[in-house]
């Protein structure tokens, strides 16, 4: 009974904990950006389509066709909701791919922009609205959680939310602001860990295991990363949209070898503590069954668990990292015929380092969590002994 007092009590500290880092971390590091707003969006229903012309237009020596659909839209949030306003989407035959021609009953974003024409401005179509479905994928996602998972189903929840909140609040913020990366990425990460861990399997060995294994391979991967940038000479700049980040705060520019580090240890989070958790929880159980459990025996145990996770978890983060960033190594593919090149691109360069440093942090992480794991499991039972011993 005063075990399960004892658990519901660090349950507890550990969310109110989490609300209080998010809240402190955001207060910190808020950004205010009203200066980076253009107009504002809102949703919208469209009511009726009114005319849909096409006219041939010339630019920069070349000609293209546009076609403009003029409709009707009911605005249905913010303080012009119930209003109805003319509306125009703008479909040009130069972009490779357009939306569809809006329909009647179609639920739109559309935006208060500058005229076509130059003289004043029209409401203009932006995207359709899709926040509703996946609301509904969300929902659908979490009642599947709580199904399967009962009552670890809500702390794995509750956990996810917390996590979400930490980067979106807390981290990214604090990098806009200015704050040192490396800080942001360690604190931010150690608070993940022990956050997720505490709620979603509580206060006890299991938990102090994964951990210290989790700790210990996102510090392996997280010097590796350092060491390996360092060698290759890389500069954090892989795409255009490193281009842009630097643009963000020109007077202060943004350290893009940091947020390359970032990326692949917190890209490697997830992955080293499934593993550290794992292996914690298997070798829990064997301590708890096993007539006689010795160090060695545990420590054997816990290799042969690593072993069978190694293929699939790192299968897992490579295909992971492949899957993410298929349409940009087709393209590449395709533009660079010297192979030689194309391997030492920059952007190809992090791909590959952030695959496999990653997955030398699931790597280093099956040693360190199955010794102390070992050890911690064993420690009772070498009191018993020494006691006896001394009787």
């Amino acid at each position: 009974m005063q075990n399960k007092l004892h658990k519901n009590i660090i349950y507890i500290l550990t969310i109110v904990f989490s609300i209080v880092f998010i809240a402190v971390g955001y207060s910190m590091n808020k950004i205010d950006f009203s200066s980076y707003e253009t107009s504002k969006s809102y949703k919208a229903r469209v009511v009726s389509v009114e005319e849909i012309t096409e006219e041939n237009l010339d630019y920069a020596y070349e000609s293209y066709s546009t076609t403009t659909v003029r409709f009707m839209a009911e605005i249905t949030n913010g303080t012009l909701k119930g209003e109805l306003f003319e509306a125009y989407q703008y479909l040009d035959d130069i972009v490779a791919v357009n939306p569809k021609v809006v329909d009647k009953g179609d639920k739109v974003i559309i935006a208060s922009l500058i005229s076509r024409s130059g003289e004043g401005e029209d409401w203009t179509f932006l995207e359709y609205d899709r926040s509703r479905v996946l609301w509904v994928l969300l929902i659908s996602f979490f009642a599947l959680i709580v199904l399967f998972g009962r009552k670890k189903g809500v702390n794995t929840i509750i956990s996810l939310i917390f996590t979400c909140l930490s980067i979106f609040l807390v981290f990214v913020p604090s990098i806009l602001s200015g704050r040192n990366i490396y800080l942001s990425s360690i604190v931010v990460s150690c608070f993940i860990i022990f956050m997720s861990l505490l709620i979603i399997n509580g206060a006890n060995k299991k938990t102090l295991c994964a951990i210290v294994g989790n700790l210990g391979g996102l510090m392996i991967a997280g010097l590796l990363a350092i060491f390996i940038s360092d060698v290759l000479n890389l500069t954090g700049l892989i795409d255009d949209d490193s281009m842009f980040l630097l643009m963000v705060t020109p007077e202060n520019p943004i350290d893009l070898k940091a947020i390359m580090w970032a990326g692949i240890v917190i890209g490697s989070l997830g992955a080293v503590m499934d593993v550290s958790m794992s292996i914690a929880s298997a070798l829990n159980e064997l301590a708890e069954n096993m007539d006689n459990p010795s160090f060695k025996s545990m420590l054997r145990s816990g290799f042969n668990i690593g072993q069978d996770a190694i293929g699939t978890m790192t299968n897992t983060l490579i295909l992971a990292y492949i899957g993410s960033s298929l349409s940009v190594v087709l393209l590449l593919v395709v533009n660079y015929k010297d192979v030689l090149l194309l391997f030492n691109l920059e952007m190809i360069v992090f791909e590959i380092i952030q695959a496999i440093i990653g997955s030398m942090g699931i790597l280093f992480a099956i040693p360190i969590t199955s010794i102390f794991a070992a050890y911690v499991y064993n420690i009772k039972k070498d009191i018993k002994v020494f006691k006896k011993m001394e009787d």
